[in-house]
């Protein structure tokens, strides 16, 4: 079966929106910019898709029958909507756009804080970010430039190293402050991620046998479990690249220094096809001087 074999020509269904909503095949005709003879001529060819009259026609004048109103509400609502649809597609014509996708903590706590420096560095830039979650597949998805998080960078794709992912508890410097040798996180509230490494693995690397370490509130993503130890409410272990800013601006401190490999690292990825284009390129660029971080 034809999908949609019972929708008219656009033209008409605009003609009849006119039409129903003016009372008026002349001025239905003024403003779709047809003459009152061609309107009248669709209106008829409508009727005849539809199977019944849709007008009333009285004189010079026309109302519309009781299918007509019900159909009129169909047709304006669906014209609405592609109207609706053809504003939303302004943002895929602005020029300069390049789609940069990232994990949400890292859009938030590492991209967004250095917009400023992506834009001094390619001002004809106009970045748009992409933290949705999907799988990153160049060949399928309208993404120039992705931040991913992997033990090697995708075999077939140009691949920038940021940084090595390293672990390390972190905490709000009042709750830091407490916190004398890595034997004390045992009487501390914890905050637990998500992931395959956890705070049993850190303590285990530290020498200390782990207990009860369950306990605490669970978060599934590293950014909220970086607030909630920003606002106090216990230590986290925690993504250095993720936690960097906050830790140079003293909203989070590292009571102890021994970090966690996890054997991954934070990769910009992207395909020898889109860095073809000189905006993406330029972003390239300016993601190549950013050295890893070692803190």
């Amino acid at each position: 079966m034809v999908q949609f074999r019972h929708i008219p020509p656009t033209q008409f269904l605009k003609g009849f929106e006119a039409a129903a909503r003016l009372e008026s095949f002349s001025r239905a005709a003024e403003e779709v910019g047809l003459t009152q003879s061609a309107i009248s001529h669709q209106m008829r060819l409508l009727e005849g898709q539809v199977g019944q009259p849709l007008f009333l026609r009285i004189g010079r004048e026309v109302r519309l029958t009781d299918a007509g109103r019900d159909y009129h509400r169909t047709v304006r609502r669906c014209l609405e909507m592609l109207e609706e649809g053809y504003r939303r597609l302004e943002p895929y014509r602005k020029p300069g756009s390049v789609v940069i996708y990232a994990p949400r903590g890292v859009a938030r706590r590492w991209l967004l804080p250095r917009l400023p420096a992506l834009k001094a560095a390619a001002p004809a830039c106009e970045p748009w970010l992409d933290t949705s979650g999907a799988a990153v597949d160049f060949d399928t998805m309208e993404v120039d430039i992705a931040i991913v998080h992997a033990h090697e960078p995708p075999v077939g794709c140009e691949s920038l190293l940021l940084a090595r992912d390293r672990l390390s508890p972190v905490a709000g410097p009042a709750l830091a402050g407490t916190l004398r040798e890595p034997a004390d996180i045992l009487g501390a509230p914890l905050i637990h991620e998500e992931g395959p490494v956890g705070w049993a693995d850190w303590l285990a690397q530290v020498g200390i046998t782990p207990a009860a370490v369950w306990r605490g509130a669970n978060f599934s993503d590293g950014d909220t479990a970086l607030t909630a130890a920003e606002l106090g409410q216990g230590v986290a272990l925690a993504s250095l690249f993720l936690a960097q800013d906050a830790l140079a601006a003293g909203m989070l401190a590292r009571p102890f220094g021994a970090t966690m490999e996890t054997g991954r690292c934070w990769y910009a990825i992207s395909s020898p096809a889109r860095l073809r284009d000189e905006d993406v390129r330029d972003v390239w660029r300016w993601l190549g001087t950013l050295a890893p971080e070692e803190a």
